[in-house]
């Protein structure tokens, strides 16, 4: 009985060792599951928080492109079509940047090459700024070229014009010209014997004899002088239609009575042109003109009746 007793005890004294060992054993898996657990928490939230800082770098990286491209977009807005090839590289790096972000790539790898382009966009923008510059310079000199322009064609305009007024006063000043025009009828008698007449019926000569004026600005030199009789009818009387008996003045075609040469030197001359006539006048007024193939010397009439 005593031995049955004493089995009975040591098997109370290992049954409850065996709950001490389990829970010890259980206390120390809670302790670790603990732990773990601490640690888990505490890896999660320095992984969210790596993660947001990741998160919040690759955000200020995207600003930073995007303010950089916002940049380069404005100028090359403003200049289109200047530094193409600086154009395709911006756009290229660009690009790459922003794949770059999207995978989440690493961050230094990212801030390298963000560095780049800013550089690159830089010097595109100093080589704007130096072409804008260069072109606002020569757009000052063209403006002032063009004004330079004005004054010298107004001046030019100016000098044309007083030349062509002098020129139309050194034309005019030279201008010959006939004074004391005087008209006079004849009768021819025997002997060469030449009476003064006024009736159409008896008159066989018409003789205009003139004054031709000094000046000094006139060319000298041999002058064709042509005199033009009109009678009452106002056709002008000539020898013949043919082209022999007309001249030229200022680009008309003129007929003539009579022509003759005079030689002029600057100084006075006198000269007479006589009509022979060759059917009978008619009474009435005769318009007689006097020219040269350069200028109309003057006029006179002549009444016969």
């Amino acid at each position: 009985m005593e031995t049955q007793e004493t089995n009975q005890s040591n098997v109370n004294s290992n049954n409850e060792k065996i709950y001490r060992i389990t829970i010890v054993v259980l206390g120390v898996l809670v302790l670790l599951l603990a732990i773990l657990w601490v640690t888990s928490r505490q890896s999660l939230k320095e992984v969210t928080i790596e993660r947001e800082i990741a998160s919040e770098l690759n955000e200020e990286l995207q600003n930073e492109l995007d303010s950089v491209l916002n940049e380069y977009y404005l100028v090359r807005l403003e200049y289109d079509s200047v530094l193409a090839d600086k154009d395709s590289i911006i756009e290229a790096n660009a690009q790459e940047i922003q794949g770059l972000i999207a995978r989440q790539a690493d961050y230094y790898r990212i801030r390298r090459q963000l560095n780049l382009l800013q550089e690159i966009t830089q010097n595109y923008v100093r080589e704007i700024d130096s072409l804008y510059t260069e072109n606002r310079v020569l757009k000052a000199e063209n403006v002032q070229m063009r004004e330079e322009i004005q004054v010298v064609t107004r001046r030019s305009t100016q000098l044309a014009q007083e030349r062509q007024v002098l020129e139309s006063k050194v034309e005019e000043a030279a201008t010959l010209r006939a004074y004391q025009i005087e008209a006079t009828s004849f009768r021819v008698r025997g002997r060469d014997r030449e009476d003064e007449t006024d009736r159409a019926s008896r008159v066989e000569q018409i003789r205009v004899c003139f004054l031709i004026g000094e000046n000094p600005i006139t060319p000298p030199g041999d002058y064709n002088v042509y005199m033009r009789i009109a009678d009452p009818a106002g056709n002008i009387i000539r020898i013949s239609d043919d082209d022999a008996y007309a001249f030229m003045h200022q680009g008309d075609t003129l007929q003539f009575s009579v022509k003759g040469v005079f030689n002029y030197q600057n100084r006075e001359l006198n000269k007479c042109l006589t009509w022979q006539r060759i059917a009978e006048f008619e009474p009435g007024i005769y318009s007689i003109s006097i020219y040269t193939d350069e200028f109309r010397l003057g006029e006179t009439a002549l009444q016969l009746r």
